[in-house]
């Protein structure tokens, strides 16, 4: 078993085992899912391994595609110990070939301590050039997309990059539980909405608000929706909570409730998803749904979920560093929200 790879003009025979790396937040590593779906592909016939941060580990629990998942915090870790742990794998695997999609200081430091020390893969591919790397990734522009950048290290291995949205591998444990949740609740199929209206405490000016999201969910009412369920993690508990009293009896929330993989299940039963530009939006585009992220400071053409169905509104950004954040979000209205559904 094997697979002969040719990149840059030089050929790589009988590559048997790889490492792709990739740390972040949820919706860099749902991002990233898509990438990974095309490289597993490619590569069929070799044992692949994932390095990821818990807990986004838990996306891939079960993923038959990987021979193993090292999940290790690297970047918010002592720097001795967490250095040591990663070296350590790396000696004991022996890989091939190490695709490096988080390409950051930290990874690239990582990389040639390995070198100095003799136990770097000979084959090394970023989403740049640099001194870590011995096989070179095409170039993208100044502004890319986060999937523009990490296909460049596919591509460079001659990956046919085709997928388009995230890929997650759901069993049928996180199938069933979401089915159970969604009973309980009476969330009937394609007759409720999904309202997503927090964010990180560190991206708080990126949230739309519990007054606009109040009148997006009067706005889907008068639509024919007859709920709407609101998703969030433990430290958005409040904010759902304000959301949920806003709206009334006609609210469902499922703040804290749900677990990662439950979540595409969830949002393949909705009709509609509204949200700020937070993981949850990224982990839901697995799903087949028609969704609006909202995004503020951030620019939607760089952060977008990616998807069959997702749009983006940008409030103005030049807005935020005049204004406050609220004033600046309530700029897109729930009526722009709907007419953008209306046109996925």
């Amino acid at each position: 078993m094997g697979k002969d790879v040719f990149a840059n003009g030089k050929n790589i025979p009988g590559v048997k085992k790889i490492l792709i790396m990739r740390w972040g937040s949820m919706g860099d590593v749902a991002i990233c899912s898509a990438v990974i779906n095309d490289i597993c592909k490619h590569f069929s016939d070799v044992e692949i391994h994932l390095n990821v941060e818990p807990p986004w580990d838990k996306l891939f629990q079960g993923d038959t595609r990987f021979a193993k998942i090292h999940n290790m915090k690297v970047r918010k870790a002592p720097r001795l110990s967490s250095t040591r742990a990663w070296l350590s794998m790396l000696r004991r695997e022996n890989f091939d070939l190490i695709i490096d999609l988080q390409r950051n200081d930290r990874s690239m430091i990582l990389l040639n301590l390995a070198r100095l020390l003799g136990i770097a893969p000979k084959n090394r591919m970023g989403t740049k050039s640099g001194f870590a790397y011995n096989l070179e990734a095409p170039a993208y522009g100044e502004k890319a997309h986060a999937l523009m950048i990490m296909r460049a290290a596919a591509k460079g291995l001659g990956v046919d990059c085709q997928t388009e949205q995230p890929v997650l591998k759901i069993s049928e444990d996180y199938q069933r539980s979401a089915e159970t949740l969604l009973h309980e609740y009476d969330l009937q199929s394609k007759r409720f909405a999904i309202l997503v209206p927090g964010s990180s405490l560190s991206g708080a000016k990126k949230r739309w608000g519990v007054k606009n999201y109040a009148a997006m969910a009067e706005l889907f009412f008068e639509k024919g929706i007859e709920s709407c369920a609101i998703l969030g993690g433990p430290d958005e508990i409040d904010l759902c909570s304000q959301l949920a009293d806003s709206i009334g009896e006609k609210a469902v929330n499922l703040c804290g409730k749900t677990q990662l993989l439950e979540i595409p299940v969830i949002a393949e039963r909705a009709q509609y998803m509204v949200s700020n530009d937070t993981g949850t939006a990224h982990l839901a585009a697995a799903a087949d749904i028609a969704m609006v992220v909202i995004c503020g400071p951030t620019d939607a053409s760089r952060v977008h979920p990616i998807g069959k169905r997702v749009a983006t509104l940008q409030a103005p950004m030049e807005c935020f560093t005049q204004h406050p954040a609220e004033q600046c979000m309530a700029k897109v209205s729930p009526s722009q929200v709907w007419q953008a559904l209306e046109n996925l």
